[in-house]
Protein backbone atom coordinates (compact mmCIF):
# COMPACT_ATOMS: atom_id res chain seq x y z
CA UNK A 1 0.00 0.00 0.00
CA UNK A 2 1.44 3.46 -0.95
CA UNK A 3 1.26 6.69 0.63
CA UNK A 4 1.43 10.38 -0.69
CA UNK A 5 5.01 11.93 -0.04
CA UNK A 6 3.75 15.55 -0.87
CA UNK A 7 0.73 17.34 -1.99
CA UNK A 8 0.68 20.09 -4.70
CA UNK A 9 -2.08 22.45 -4.98
CA UNK A 10 -2.18 24.88 -8.04
CA UNK A 11 -4.36 28.15 -8.22
CA UNK A 12 -6.46 26.92 -5.20
CA UNK A 13 -8.51 29.71 -3.53
CA UNK A 14 -5.87 31.76 -1.42
CA UNK A 15 -2.82 29.78 -2.86
CA UNK A 16 -1.26 31.58 -6.06
CA UNK A 17 0.23 29.53 -8.48
CA UNK A 18 2.09 25.84 -7.13
CA UNK A 19 2.27 24.89 -3.91
CA UNK A 20 3.97 21.98 -2.55
CA UNK A 21 3.74 20.10 1.16
CA UNK A 22 5.62 16.97 2.46
CA UNK A 23 3.30 14.41 3.78
CA UNK A 24 4.35 12.40 6.69
CA UNK A 25 2.89 9.92 9.31
CA UNK A 26 2.25 12.50 11.18
CA UNK A 27 1.34 15.57 9.28
CA UNK A 28 0.36 19.22 11.15
CA UNK A 29 -1.06 22.46 10.27
CA UNK A 30 -0.90 25.60 11.56
CA UNK A 31 -1.27 29.05 11.39
CA UNK A 32 -3.71 31.42 11.88
CA UNK A 33 -7.51 31.35 11.07
CA UNK A 34 -8.76 31.95 7.47
CA UNK A 35 -5.60 29.96 6.06
CA UNK A 36 -6.68 27.58 3.97
CA UNK A 37 -5.72 24.87 5.90
CA UNK A 38 -9.74 23.55 5.94
CA UNK A 39 -8.85 24.10 2.42
CA UNK A 40 -5.44 22.37 2.14
CA UNK A 41 -7.46 19.21 3.99
CA UNK A 42 -10.66 19.08 1.43
CA UNK A 43 -8.58 19.18 -1.51
CA UNK A 44 -6.42 16.48 -0.16
CA UNK A 45 -10.00 14.28 0.91
CA UNK A 46 -11.00 14.69 -2.65
CA UNK A 47 -7.66 13.39 -4.12
CA UNK A 48 -7.29 10.31 -1.65
CA UNK A 49 -10.85 9.12 -2.56
CA UNK A 50 -9.56 8.28 -6.29
CA UNK A 51 -6.95 6.31 -4.86
CA UNK A 52 -8.26 4.62 -1.76
CA UNK A 53 -9.08 1.37 -1.29
CA UNK A 54 -12.52 0.05 -1.88
CA UNK A 55 -12.95 2.18 -4.95
CA UNK A 56 -11.88 1.66 -8.26
CA UNK A 57 -9.34 4.16 -9.92
CA UNK A 58 -11.41 6.32 -12.60
CA UNK A 59 -14.64 4.86 -11.78
CA UNK A 60 -16.16 8.10 -10.52
CA UNK A 61 -14.34 10.92 -12.07
CA UNK A 62 -16.82 12.75 -13.07
CA UNK A 63 -18.58 12.17 -9.82
CA UNK A 64 -15.81 13.63 -7.86
CA UNK A 65 -17.13 15.64 -4.72
CA UNK A 66 -15.21 18.83 -3.32
CA UNK A 67 -18.29 19.41 -0.81
CA UNK A 68 -18.42 15.76 0.98
CA UNK A 69 -19.04 16.12 4.32
CA UNK A 70 -17.34 17.41 6.07
CA UNK A 71 -15.43 19.38 4.02
CA UNK A 72 -17.87 22.32 1.43
CA UNK A 73 -16.18 24.02 -0.61
CA UNK A 74 -18.74 25.24 -2.86
CA UNK A 75 -18.64 25.50 -6.81
CA UNK A 76 -15.39 25.52 -9.19
CA UNK A 77 -15.60 29.42 -8.98
CA UNK A 78 -15.58 29.01 -5.01
CA UNK A 79 -12.41 26.56 -5.19
CA UNK A 80 -10.07 28.35 -8.18
CA UNK A 81 -8.03 31.15 -7.28
CA UNK A 82 -10.00 34.77 -7.97
CA UNK A 83 -7.91 36.88 -10.01
CA UNK A 84 -8.47 40.31 -11.30
CA UNK A 85 -6.04 41.91 -13.88
CA UNK A 86 -4.74 42.00 -17.11
CA UNK A 87 -4.10 38.54 -16.46
CA UNK A 88 -7.91 37.85 -16.85
CA UNK A 89 -9.75 35.28 -14.51
CA UNK A 90 -8.06 31.77 -13.89
CA UNK A 91 -9.95 28.93 -16.04
CA UNK A 92 -8.32 25.90 -14.44
CA UNK A 93 -7.05 24.50 -10.84
CA UNK A 94 -4.76 21.48 -10.21
CA UNK A 95 -4.23 19.00 -7.37
CA UNK A 96 -1.35 16.27 -7.42
CA UNK A 97 0.15 13.46 -5.69
CA UNK A 98 3.96 12.33 -5.19
CA UNK A 99 3.51 9.05 -4.51
CA UNK A 100 5.79 6.21 -3.68
CA UNK A 101 6.47 4.06 -6.92
CA UNK A 102 6.24 0.34 -7.29
CA UNK A 103 7.55 0.22 -10.55
CA UNK A 104 11.14 -1.18 -9.69
CA UNK A 105 14.45 1.50 -9.73
CA UNK A 106 11.80 4.19 -9.47
CA UNK A 107 11.84 6.39 -5.80
CA UNK A 108 8.24 8.19 -6.41
CA UNK A 109 5.63 8.77 -8.88
CA UNK A 110 3.35 11.49 -9.40
CA UNK A 111 -0.48 11.70 -10.40
CA UNK A 112 -2.02 15.36 -11.11
CA UNK A 113 -5.53 15.88 -11.97
CA UNK A 114 -6.40 19.27 -13.71
CA UNK A 115 -9.95 20.50 -13.29
CA UNK A 116 -11.95 22.64 -15.43
CA UNK A 117 -15.54 23.75 -14.88
CA UNK A 118 -18.87 22.08 -16.30
CA UNK A 119 -22.16 23.36 -14.63
CA UNK A 120 -20.18 25.39 -11.88
CA UNK A 121 -18.93 22.26 -10.45
CA UNK A 122 -15.06 21.20 -10.94
CA UNK A 123 -14.51 18.25 -13.86
CA UNK A 124 -11.47 16.35 -14.56
CA UNK A 125 -10.12 17.41 -17.62
CA UNK A 126 -6.96 15.97 -17.60
CA UNK A 127 -4.83 13.46 -15.76
CA UNK A 128 -1.49 12.77 -15.43
CA UNK A 129 0.94 10.01 -14.28
CA UNK A 130 4.60 10.56 -14.78
CA UNK A 131 8.09 9.63 -13.28
CA UNK A 132 10.06 12.27 -13.98
CA UNK A 133 9.72 15.20 -16.53
CA UNK A 134 10.40 12.98 -20.08
CA UNK A 135 8.43 9.61 -18.76
CA UNK A 136 5.51 10.69 -18.06
CA UNK A 137 1.47 9.81 -19.32
CA UNK A 138 -1.50 12.23 -19.94
CA UNK A 139 -5.12 11.22 -20.32
CA UNK A 140 -7.01 14.03 -21.78
CA UNK A 141 -10.53 14.70 -22.02
CA UNK A 142 -11.69 15.57 -25.45
CA UNK A 143 -14.09 17.84 -26.91
CA UNK A 144 -17.01 15.64 -27.31
CA UNK A 145 -15.65 13.51 -23.92
CA UNK A 146 -14.03 10.70 -24.94
CA UNK A 147 -10.10 10.40 -24.44
CA UNK A 148 -6.73 10.98 -25.92
CA UNK A 149 -3.67 9.57 -24.57
CA UNK A 150 -0.51 11.31 -24.81
CA UNK A 151 2.97 9.76 -24.18
CA UNK A 152 6.06 12.17 -23.31
CA UNK A 153 7.89 11.02 -26.46
CA UNK A 154 4.92 13.31 -28.02
CA UNK A 155 3.00 10.39 -29.71
CA UNK A 156 -0.98 10.28 -28.96
CA UNK A 157 -4.35 8.32 -29.83
CA UNK A 158 -8.21 8.65 -29.60
CA UNK A 159 -9.87 6.17 -27.42
CA UNK A 160 -13.95 5.64 -28.12
CA UNK A 161 -13.56 5.41 -24.40
CA UNK A 162 -15.64 8.00 -22.15
CA UNK A 163 -13.41 9.91 -20.25
CA UNK A 164 -15.42 9.37 -17.11
CA UNK A 165 -15.03 5.56 -17.18
CA UNK A 166 -11.28 5.31 -17.78
CA UNK A 167 -11.05 2.47 -15.97
CA UNK A 168 -9.25 0.85 -19.36
CA UNK A 169 -5.98 3.08 -18.85
CA UNK A 170 -5.22 0.41 -16.15
CA UNK A 171 -6.06 -2.84 -18.61
CA UNK A 172 -4.17 -0.16 -21.37
CA UNK A 173 -1.18 -0.76 -19.22
CA UNK A 174 -1.22 -4.08 -17.63
CA UNK A 175 -2.64 -6.54 -21.04
CA UNK A 176 -1.37 -7.58 -24.30
CA UNK A 177 -4.67 -5.90 -25.68
CA UNK A 178 -3.56 -5.51 -29.56
CA UNK A 179 -7.10 -3.80 -29.80
CA UNK A 180 -5.82 -0.53 -27.40
CA UNK A 181 -2.96 -0.34 -30.00
CA UNK A 182 -4.69 -1.13 -33.17
CA UNK A 183 -3.43 2.39 -34.51
CA UNK A 184 -0.66 2.64 -33.18
CA UNK A 185 2.00 -0.11 -32.70
CA UNK A 186 4.83 2.83 -31.58
CA UNK A 187 2.47 3.91 -29.04
CA UNK A 188 2.10 0.15 -27.14
CA UNK A 189 6.24 0.08 -27.91
CA UNK A 190 6.45 3.66 -25.90
CA UNK A 191 4.45 2.23 -23.11
CA UNK A 192 5.96 -0.63 -22.76
CA UNK A 193 9.16 1.00 -22.72
CA UNK A 194 8.43 2.76 -19.89
CA UNK A 195 6.49 0.94 -17.67
CA UNK A 196 8.03 -2.57 -18.19
CA UNK A 197 6.12 -5.62 -19.58
CA UNK A 198 3.99 -6.05 -16.95
CA UNK A 199 2.62 -2.58 -17.01
CA UNK A 200 1.63 -0.11 -14.46
CA UNK A 201 0.58 -0.91 -11.23
CA UNK A 202 -1.39 2.58 -9.83
CA UNK A 203 -1.09 2.48 -6.03
CA UNK A 204 -3.64 1.80 -3.75
CA UNK A 205 -3.78 4.29 -0.93
CA UNK A 206 -5.71 3.42 2.85
CA UNK A 207 -9.28 4.13 3.79
CA UNK A 208 -10.06 7.50 4.33
CA UNK A 209 -11.29 8.96 8.24
CA UNK A 210 -12.59 12.52 8.57
CA UNK A 211 -13.30 13.77 11.45
CA UNK A 212 -15.27 17.43 11.72
CA UNK A 213 -14.10 20.23 13.85
CA UNK A 214 -17.61 20.19 16.01
CA UNK A 215 -18.62 16.50 16.80
CA UNK A 216 -22.36 15.41 17.41
CA UNK A 217 -24.04 16.46 20.75
CA UNK A 218 -24.42 14.03 23.38
CA UNK A 219 -27.91 12.45 24.58
CA UNK A 220 -29.27 11.35 27.48
CA UNK A 221 -30.79 8.48 25.83
CA UNK A 222 -29.94 7.22 22.43
CA UNK A 223 -32.65 4.94 20.28
CA UNK A 224 -30.39 2.44 18.24
CA UNK A 225 -30.61 3.80 14.19
CA UNK A 226 -28.50 2.72 11.30
CA UNK A 227 -25.14 2.69 11.85
CA UNK A 228 -23.36 4.79 9.45
CA UNK A 229 -20.20 6.57 9.90
CA UNK A 230 -20.16 10.24 9.53
CA UNK A 231 -17.27 12.79 10.51
CA UNK A 232 -19.26 14.36 13.39
CA UNK A 233 -19.64 10.98 14.58
CA UNK A 234 -23.40 10.26 15.41
CA UNK A 235 -22.35 6.44 14.62
CA UNK A 236 -19.73 5.95 17.65
CA UNK A 237 -22.55 5.58 20.56
CA UNK A 238 -24.12 3.04 18.15
CA UNK A 239 -21.30 1.15 17.34
CA UNK A 240 -20.35 0.85 21.08
CA UNK A 241 -23.56 -0.31 21.66
CA UNK A 242 -23.07 -2.98 19.42
CA UNK A 243 -20.11 -4.23 20.05
CA UNK A 244 -21.05 -3.99 23.90
CA UNK A 245 -23.64 -6.53 23.16
CA UNK A 246 -22.53 -8.46 20.40
CA UNK A 247 -18.77 -8.38 20.45
CA UNK A 248 -17.68 -8.62 23.98
CA UNK A 249 -13.80 -9.43 23.34
CA UNK A 250 -13.91 -6.96 20.71
CA UNK A 251 -15.70 -4.19 23.31
CA UNK A 252 -13.21 -5.14 26.01
CA UNK A 253 -9.79 -4.07 24.51
CA UNK A 254 -11.78 -0.78 23.09
CA UNK A 255 -12.95 -0.43 26.64
CA UNK A 256 -9.65 -0.96 28.17
CA UNK A 257 -8.12 1.37 25.48
CA UNK A 258 -10.26 3.86 25.94
CA UNK A 259 -10.27 3.69 29.97
CA UNK A 260 -6.20 3.86 29.59
CA UNK A 261 -6.30 7.28 27.31
CA UNK A 262 -9.22 8.78 29.98
CA UNK A 263 -7.13 8.04 32.95
CA UNK A 264 -3.74 9.44 31.11
CA UNK A 265 -5.56 13.00 30.29
CA UNK A 266 -7.55 13.54 33.19
CA UNK A 267 -11.27 12.66 31.73
CA UNK A 268 -12.44 9.93 32.99
CA UNK A 269 -11.85 6.41 34.59
CA UNK A 270 -14.55 4.45 33.27
CA UNK A 271 -17.20 4.09 30.78
CA UNK A 272 -20.29 1.68 29.76
CA UNK A 273 -23.49 1.35 28.01
CA UNK A 274 -26.08 0.87 30.37
CA UNK A 275 -28.81 -1.20 28.63
CA UNK A 276 -32.57 -0.61 28.60
CA UNK A 277 -33.79 -3.80 28.09
CA UNK A 278 -32.49 -6.85 26.41
CA UNK A 279 -32.90 -6.40 22.20
CA UNK A 280 -30.84 -4.45 20.06
CA UNK A 281 -33.55 -2.30 19.21
CA UNK A 282 -34.14 -1.36 23.05
CA UNK A 283 -32.87 2.23 24.35
CA UNK A 284 -29.61 2.70 25.77
CA UNK A 285 -27.38 5.38 27.71
CA UNK A 286 -23.08 5.79 27.47
CA UNK A 287 -22.71 6.44 31.34
CA UNK A 288 -18.68 7.96 32.67
CA UNK A 289 -16.85 7.56 36.05
CA UNK A 290 -15.02 11.05 36.52
CA UNK A 291 -12.59 9.97 39.32
CA UNK A 292 -13.26 8.34 42.09
CA UNK A 293 -17.10 9.07 42.00
CA UNK A 294 -20.09 7.11 40.54
CA UNK A 295 -20.59 6.42 36.75
CA UNK A 296 -23.15 9.39 35.81
CA UNK A 297 -24.70 10.11 31.96
CA UNK A 298 -22.52 11.34 29.47
CA UNK A 299 -24.74 14.44 29.56
CA UNK A 300 -23.90 15.56 33.19
CA UNK A 301 -19.62 15.01 32.42
CA UNK A 302 -17.89 17.86 30.77
CA UNK A 303 -18.71 18.63 27.40
CA UNK A 304 -14.86 17.41 26.62
CA UNK A 305 -15.87 14.17 26.73
CA UNK A 306 -18.07 14.16 24.27
CA UNK A 307 -16.40 15.83 21.80
CA UNK A 308 -13.11 13.56 22.08
CA UNK A 309 -15.01 10.37 21.82
CA UNK A 310 -15.92 10.28 18.44
CA UNK A 311 -11.41 10.85 18.08
CA UNK A 312 -11.00 8.71 20.73
CA UNK A 313 -13.47 5.51 18.98
CA UNK A 314 -12.76 6.40 15.74
CA UNK A 315 -8.86 5.70 16.01
CA UNK A 316 -9.03 2.61 18.75
CA UNK A 317 -11.69 0.81 16.37
CA UNK A 318 -10.51 1.58 13.16
CA UNK A 319 -7.95 -1.17 13.59
CA UNK A 320 -10.32 -3.55 15.01
CA UNK A 321 -12.89 -6.43 13.88
CA UNK A 322 -16.18 -6.70 15.39
CA UNK A 323 -15.70 -10.92 14.65
CA UNK A 324 -11.61 -10.86 15.66
CA UNK A 325 -8.73 -8.90 17.07
CA UNK A 326 -6.69 -6.05 15.97
CA UNK A 327 -6.46 -6.33 12.16
CA UNK A 328 -2.96 -6.59 10.26
CA UNK A 329 -1.36 -3.09 10.40
CA UNK A 330 -2.68 -1.73 7.47
CA UNK A 331 -3.21 1.42 8.56
CA UNK A 332 -6.02 3.99 8.28
CA UNK A 333 -5.37 8.46 7.06
CA UNK A 334 -7.42 10.49 9.38
CA UNK A 335 -8.08 13.88 8.84
CA UNK A 336 -8.72 15.83 12.04
CA UNK A 337 -9.82 19.52 12.12
CA UNK A 338 -8.76 20.81 15.91
CA UNK A 339 -9.48 17.95 17.92
CA UNK A 340 -8.25 20.12 21.08
CA UNK A 341 -11.29 21.23 21.02
CA UNK A 342 -12.61 21.47 24.59
CA UNK A 343 -10.06 19.51 25.72
CA UNK A 344 -7.90 20.72 28.77
CA UNK A 345 -3.95 21.01 28.03
CA UNK A 346 -3.61 18.02 30.09
CA UNK A 347 -5.76 16.15 27.58
CA UNK A 348 -4.77 18.15 24.25
CA UNK A 349 -1.54 16.62 25.26
CA UNK A 350 -2.82 13.03 25.95
CA UNK A 351 -4.45 12.92 22.13
CA UNK A 352 -1.12 13.72 20.46
CA UNK A 353 0.81 10.52 22.21
CA UNK A 354 -2.19 8.46 20.77
CA UNK A 355 -2.08 9.61 17.61
CA UNK A 356 1.73 8.79 17.82
CA UNK A 357 1.07 5.82 19.18
CA UNK A 358 -1.90 4.87 16.70
CA UNK A 359 1.06 4.93 14.42
CA UNK A 360 3.93 3.46 15.74
CA UNK A 361 1.37 0.46 16.71
CA UNK A 362 -1.20 0.27 13.83
CA UNK A 363 0.42 2.61 10.99
CA UNK A 364 -2.11 4.64 11.19
CA UNK A 365 -1.49 8.11 9.38
CA UNK A 366 -2.28 11.71 10.43
CA UNK A 367 -3.09 15.01 8.86
CA UNK A 368 -3.73 17.56 11.97
CA UNK A 369 -5.00 20.95 11.66
CA UNK A 370 -4.09 22.42 15.31
CA UNK A 371 -4.61 25.27 17.26
CA UNK A 372 -2.62 23.52 19.98
CA UNK A 373 0.54 24.30 21.07
CA UNK A 374 0.13 21.37 23.30
CA UNK A 375 -0.33 18.72 20.40
CA UNK A 376 2.65 20.44 18.71
CA UNK A 377 4.96 20.31 21.49
CA UNK A 378 4.19 16.53 22.49
CA UNK A 379 4.91 15.56 19.25
CA UNK A 380 8.42 17.73 19.24
CA UNK A 381 9.18 15.63 23.02
CA UNK A 382 8.34 12.09 20.90
CA UNK A 383 11.00 12.72 18.63
CA UNK A 384 13.54 13.99 21.07
CA UNK A 385 12.67 11.17 23.19
CA UNK A 386 12.95 8.58 19.94
CA UNK A 387 8.95 7.48 19.99
CA UNK A 388 9.40 8.98 16.44
CA UNK A 389 11.58 10.31 13.96
CA UNK A 390 12.31 13.04 12.47
CA UNK A 391 11.18 11.79 9.34
CA UNK A 392 7.44 10.79 10.79
CA UNK A 393 6.87 14.32 10.83
CA UNK A 394 6.21 17.08 9.09
CA UNK A 395 4.82 20.52 10.26
CA UNK A 396 3.54 22.44 7.86
CA UNK A 397 3.41 26.55 8.72
CA UNK A 398 0.44 28.76 6.60
CA UNK A 399 2.21 32.18 6.26
CA UNK A 400 -0.59 35.02 4.95
CA UNK A 401 0.48 37.26 2.90
CA UNK A 402 -1.60 40.02 1.27
CA UNK A 403 -4.62 37.64 -0.26
CA UNK A 404 -2.48 35.16 -0.68
CA UNK A 405 -0.96 32.42 1.80
CA UNK A 406 2.29 30.76 1.40
CA UNK A 407 2.85 26.95 2.59
CA UNK A 408 6.17 26.24 4.67
CA UNK A 409 7.76 22.52 5.12
CA UNK A 410 9.20 22.82 8.30
CA UNK A 411 10.78 19.70 10.36
CA UNK A 412 12.05 18.39 13.06
CA UNK A 413 15.81 17.22 13.90
CA UNK A 414 16.30 14.15 16.33
CA UNK A 415 16.26 16.86 19.17
CA UNK A 416 13.10 17.50 18.53
CA UNK A 417 14.25 20.93 17.26
CA UNK A 418 12.07 22.63 14.37
CA UNK A 419 14.32 23.59 11.56
CA UNK A 420 12.69 25.26 8.34
CA UNK A 421 10.76 27.99 9.99
CA UNK A 422 9.88 31.40 8.58
CA UNK A 423 10.86 34.96 10.14
CA UNK A 424 7.05 34.90 10.54
CA UNK A 425 6.58 31.47 12.23
CA UNK A 426 9.32 32.65 14.89
CA UNK A 427 7.84 36.36 15.32
CA UNK A 428 4.55 34.83 15.87
CA UNK A 429 4.56 32.58 18.62
CA UNK A 430 7.91 34.43 20.28
CA UNK A 431 5.51 37.38 20.35
CA UNK A 432 2.91 35.50 22.08
CA UNK A 433 5.34 34.31 24.17
CA UNK A 434 6.54 37.88 24.90
CA UNK A 435 2.83 38.98 26.25
CA UNK A 436 2.42 35.56 28.77
CA UNK A 437 5.34 37.26 30.33
CA UNK A 438 4.49 40.82 30.18
CA UNK A 439 7.30 41.93 27.91
CA UNK A 440 4.96 43.00 24.89
CA UNK A 441 2.09 45.12 24.67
Amino acid sequence: MAHPMELMLRDVRCFEGEQRSQLRPITLLVGENSTGKTTFLGCYAALHRMLSVGGNFFTFIDDLDFNESPFAMGSFRDIVRSRRGPGGRINEFKLGFALEARQSGLSRSELTATFGESGSQPIVSSLRLGFSEDSYLTLRRTEDSRSRLEVSDGSTQDFDFPFGQARFLLRLLSEDDPSLFQRSPELKSTVKQMFGPRGLALPVLSDLIPVAPLRSKPKRTYDPVRETASPEGEHIPMLMMRLDRTSKEVWGSLHDDLVEFGRDAGLFSDIKVKRHGKQMSDPFQLQVKVRSGPHANIMDVGYGVSQSLPILVDILAANTSAHGPRRPQTGHTFLLQQPEVHLHPRGQAQLASLFIKAFNKWRNRFLIETHSDHIVDRVHIAVRQGELKPQDVSILYFEPNGNAVTIHNLGVDTDGNLHGAPAGYREFFLRETDRLLGFAD
